[in-house]
């Protein structure tokens, strides 16, 4: 196997590790938590921790388990709107193209 093989193989099970990661957050976030099923639990963190003291203990657990990042809270909420963007990019490109 050559290495470029290699290295798509493990960019691949990387993107689904993360896809399956982000769906479990998501459904924790909405089922249990009663929040948006658009909104990892992280993201969530983030934004609630401003607003609540149970918020911000939650985001502190969550980036004592992501302890190899800054902040994971606030990086998660910052990827999940730069995704937002791309979609209203491309939604957007896609609506000119069709005036």
């Amino acid at each position: 196997m050559s290495r470029g093989a290699i290295h798509q193989l493990g960019h691949v099970a990387y993107e689904v590790v993360y896809a399956v990661t982000s769906i479990l957050s998501r459904t924790l976030n909405a089922l249990l938590l009663r929040g948006s099923m658009h909104q990892t639990t992280s993201s969530r963190a983030y934004v609630e921790s401003f607003h609540s003291e149970g918020w911000a203990r939650g985001r502190r657990a969550i980036n004592a388990i992501f302890f190899w990042q800054q902040d994971h809270c606030v990086e998660a909420w910052a990827s999940e709107v730069n995704r937002a963007r791309k979609v209203l990019a491309r939604n957007d490109a896609l609506f000119r193209a069709t005036e």
